[in-house]
């Protein structure tokens, strides 16, 4: 399934592969649609590759992790606007889930959604356009599948059935009024002018998951648990000292939500 909606015209449609400097892409990185192991810790994985064209874009995450058996989900967004854009070429947004613990079929339904100027605006103008496409990934999990390994699981560069955004960001940008939009205070009150063509598409396969990026997700995860419990396992001190920083980000927010939303993925 892809759902692609825009209040003026969409900067990200499908076309040739990018490569170009010029063109944010966002994909799920992982899952991917194939078949893992349950795991009480599986991570979801977003990625945001040539990442610095992010930064007037006022970009946002929000998804639901879907259990087709039972029509049950889990609803998280991602806090980005604090994101320091600049700092890597690819930038990861993840999240720990305990929700593919058993075996099942399940869909990731996500969003991404993003504000742009139209070229046409004036200077200072009401010339904010919001943007947003939603797309979603099909997995399953088994307990004959092999132990749950991003690293290997995303080695291979091609796939099927993993759609993903590509913005063609120009050089041009726009000051807007702190007024117009809330992204302004973040993105000092500027956003970008995002070309309507050429139309390029993406390759969501393209982006790995390297023991180095796994390592300190891992590392950060572990120390936001540890921070989060008043009661800190003995275990914490050793391993929160291991948390490097990298260009990932477990920041979100989760609510339970029940059979009652499955009408959404008819």
């Amino acid at each position: 399934m892809h759902i692609s909606t825009t209040t003026w015209m969409l900067a990200a449609c499908l076309g040739t592969v990018i490569n170009a400097s010029d063109v944010l892409e966002v994909n799920l990185v992982f899952p991917r649609n194939e078949t893992y192991a349950p795991n009480d810790t599986f991570p979801v994985v977003f990625a945001f590759k040539n990442s610095e064209l992010a930064r007037h874009l006022n970009p946002s995450i929000s998804y639901s992790l879907w259990n087709e058996v039972d029509n049950s989900a889990d609803i998280l967004w991602h806090e980005l606007s604090w994101v320091n854009w600049t700092a890597q070429e690819t930038y990861f947004a993840y999240r720990y889930s305990g929700t593919f613990s058993t075996e099942g079929r399940w869909r990731v339904l996500w969003t991404l959604g993003w504000n742009r100027c139209n070229v046409e605006s004036p200077e200072y103008g009401n010339g904010v356009i919001s943007t947003s496409n939603t797309s979603s990934t099909v997995f399953t999990t088994s307990n004959s599948a092999p132990k749950l390994d991003p690293v290997a699981a995303t080695a291979n560069k091609t796939c099927t059935g993993q759609p993903g955004v590509a913005i063609n960001v120009t050089d041009k940008t726009k000051s807007v009024s702190s007024a117009l939009w809330e992204g302004g205070k973040y993105t000092n009150h500027t956003c970008a002018v995002v070309a309507a063509s050429p139309t390029p598409s993406t390759n969501p396969c393209r982006t790995q998951i390297d023991e180095t990026a796994l390592a300190s997700m891992e590392a950060s995860s572990w120390a936001s648990y540890c921070d989060s419990n008043f009661n800190e396992p003995a275990e914490c001190s050793d391993k929160k000292s291991s948390a490097q920083p990298l260009a990932v980000a477990g920041l979100s927010c989760l609510l339970g939500l029940t059979g009652a939303l499955g009408f959404f993925l008819v």
